[in-house]
Formats: structure tokens, sequence, C-alpha cells
């Protein structure tokens, strides 16, 4: 015999499934919420019954509480005094290195390895967001000329730029560092929020930034392929499709660690495209005055600004060091920065957000 089923009896079942799927058995245990900020102090958790040893470790903090296991089998540590800063954190599992798995900011790269955390200020730092009016990320793909692949870039474009449908604005070309793809600057970097408040401030003027992915395979014939792509098929395609002011007293670059490299080499060659050069944590190579001699002697009539920043305990500070001495040498003029602390995302979002203001005046 069969069984017919009305309509009501469907419509209720379908009714009440979801209900049902969604109530939490009750032998699942409670989420694990990590990291959690309360009043300045950021606890950290994870979830590994069965480790011996579970450790953190915090970006540009010298000693780090020890983690502690409970009944749970969930370690915790809850650290002070963590200045208003984002933060990249790490744990060690028996030796193993992870990610936290409970946070979903993971810091952008080739190979993310580490969690972020933000330690707000009240009011609000220059990298953060902020009541104020925000502008546009848009992720373009492009075919690369020198690789023959699809690759993407991002471009900032600052509020009102849709409205303003006269007004032609400047660039930046911002570059990251080895390791980092063109999500850096802003998962990491947070270059948009950075510009948002400094234009809204009226400390900037509005702009473009355009941030490409700069890692290129790094074997022997490779060594101009991120040129090649960004003179050759990014920096028209942004020519193409957005208001830009024309001239090279619109155009900047600058970038950090292989970025600064690539600012110094790529920016000093196109000073007729660049008059605005920012390097951040980088230095000059040994053949630099021979290779760039000749641009090096244009500098001077061509740059607007050469800014130079790095920290004083930065691994790059002796190749800094060298550039200035290099550019002393050869009279070129520059601003430099010394700063403390090391080869961190913490002192480049400072110098990004020294640098912009700077541009454009």
């Amino acid at each position: 015999m069969k069984s017919v089923l009305s309509l009501a009896s469907v419509f209720l079942i379908l009714q009440t499934c979801p209900l049902a799927l969604a109530q939490t058995p009750p032998n699942r245990p409670a989420p694990i919420v990590s990291p959690e900020i309360q009043n300045g102090k950021v606890t950290f958790r994870l979830a590994a019954s069965k480790a011996v040893e579970v450790t953190l470790k915090i970006g540009g903090v010298k000693e780090v509480p020890a983690m502690k296991k409970d009944e749970r089998g969930v370690w915790s540590v809850t650290v002070e005094g963590l200045a208003p800063e984002i933060y990249d954190y790490q744990f060690s599992v028996d030796g193993f290195t992870t990610p936290d798995p409970s946070n979903p900011w993971v810091k952008a790269g080739l190979r993310p390895n580490a969690s972020l955390v933000g330690v707000p200020a009240k009011p609000p730092e220059f990298w953060e967001a902020q009541d104020v009016p925000h502008g546009t990320l848009a992720i373009h793909t492009f075919r690369s000329k020198a690789l023959g692949v699809f690759r993407t870039f991002r471009v900032y474009t600052p509020s009102g730029y849709g409205k303003e449908t006269d007004a032609r604005f400047p660039v930046l070309y911002l570059l990251h560092g080895s390791g980092d793809q063109d999500d850096g600057w802003s998962v990491v970097g947070r270059a948009h929020w950075i510009a948002d408040n400094l234009i809204a401030a009226g400390k900037s003027k509005p702009m473009l930034i355009v941030m490409p992915n700069g890692s290129y395979p790094r074997e022997a014939g490779h060594e101009k392929d991120f040129e090649t792509d960004l003179m050759e098929v990014i920096a028209p395609l942004v020519e193409a499709n957005y208001r830009v002011a024309p001239g090279a007293s619109n155009r900047a670059m600058a970038g950090l660690s292989m970025g600064g490299f690539q600012t110094l080499e790529i920016g000093m060659r196109h000073l007729d495209g660049f008059a605005w050069l920012g390097v951040f944590s980088a230095g000059a190579r040994d053949t630099y005055g021979e290779t760039h001699g000749k641009y090096l002697a244009e500098a001077n009539a061509k740059l607007r600004l050469l800014w130079i920043g790095c920290g004083e305990e930065d691994f790059l500070i002796q190749s800094e060091k060298k550039l200035e001495a290099l550019l002393t040498e050869r009279q070129v003029k520059f601003t430099s920065h010394l700063s403390k602390g090391g080869h961190t995302w913490t002192n480049w979002r400072h110098y990004l957000g020294e640098f912009l203001p700077l541009l454009f005046r």
C-alpha cells in the first residue's frame, strides 16, 4: 500500500528540518574564542588536548607568558601591556608551528603561517578603520606579458572618485616585500584605511594606490619580469581604466624590503615617469653605483622626493646605510628617517603614514 504525504505534511517537515539541523548537539564543545580582547588584555586559546607543550610567539614581543592547559585540553594565555598595533602571532604545538585555527584573519603571503590581531587605540590610530568616508579596493586580472599566465593587482580609489567624474588623480604604485603578494598592503598594511584617514583629515591629497604582485620566479632570466609587467601591462591598464593625472609629477613609487629594492631599480630607471620614490627597509646593492650611475646623476633634476626609512634593528640597516652613503657621495638629495624596531609591518605602516602626506604637493 502506497503512503501519500499531504501538502500540509510536506510543509511541516520542511519547516521543522532546518530548526532541527540548527540545534547544537548537547555534547558538542563550546567554540574556542581566540583571540579575545578585553580592557587592553589579549587572551589566546588553542585546543590541543594531547599536546605536551604549546607556546605562543608574537611578532615584536620578546617575552610572552607560558601557556597553560585546562581540564578541557584548551591551552590559553593572557598577554597584557600590548600597545595599540597589529600583531602577527603563531602557536608552536610540540615544535609544530601553526596559525590560530579560531582566527580567520591570517597574514597575507605566498605561504601564510601566522595569524593577526589588532589591539585598538582610543581614539583610533591612523591605520584603523575610522568613521570617515571610505574609498574602494578593486582587484584586476591581467595576462602577464613576462610569464604568459594570469595575475592580479589591486587598485584603491579614494572616496568621491566615482562622483568627481571630471577630476583626475595622481597615482602611487605601492610594492610589497618578499614572500607577499598583491593583498599584502591591504590585508596587513591597511594602506586603504591609512589613505582614507589621512585624506579625510586633509593631511594627504586624494590619490589612486596601485598594489601589484611583485613576486616573480627568482631563477636566472626572470630578473626584469616584474618591471616588464609593471611598465608595459599594469601601468597602461591603470591609465586606460582610471582618470589618472598626467606626467611624472603625478606618479610615485614606494615599496618595502623587496619592494624597496624594486623601487630603487625600476623607479630610478624611469625618472621620466616617477617623480616621487619611497624606500622602506631596503638599500643599495654593491653594484648599484655602477648600474644606476647615470640615473643618479639626473635624480636631483627629476625627483621631487626620495624618501628612505629603516629601523635601527632592521637586518637590512647596513644596506640602507650603504645607500645613504652612495647618495651622499653622488650628491643626490634624499630624506632619511631612522626609526626604532626592525623589519616589521609596524614600521612599514608608519612609514606609509608619513610618506603619503608628502606626495604630490
